[in-house]
């Protein structure tokens, strides 16, 4: 878990890298989204794997909302991707 957990925290971070303009998505819209993501994410995983995501959810959370606020997302898609799997077909 914790591999996939850094693959898709870099694969975010690297779609952000190369991503330009503007948020076209507002916070306040995000926020939420985001929320729900990382409840989602973490519901089901074992004590050590649940540990792991908290000790990393500020920096997962604060990547996932500046993911967000590009627009390149569904929010739909996003709010209830249960795992990371899922989380990567919600690129529009």
């Amino acid at each position: 878990m914790k591999n996939a957990l850094f693959s898709i925290l870099t694969l975010l971070l690297f779609a952000g890298l190369i991503s330009c303009g503007g948020a076209k998505v507002s916070q306040a819209e995000c926020d939420p989204v985001v929320n729900e993501l990382i409840s989602n994410l973490s519901f089901g995983q074992t004590p050590e794997q649940a540990e792991k995501l908290k000790a990393m959810q500020g920096q997962i959370s604060a990547h996932l909302l500046k993911e967000c606020m590009t627009g390149k997302y569904d929010l739909t898609c996003l709010k209830s991707s249960k795992t990371l799997a899922a989380l990567a077909t919600c690129k529009k």
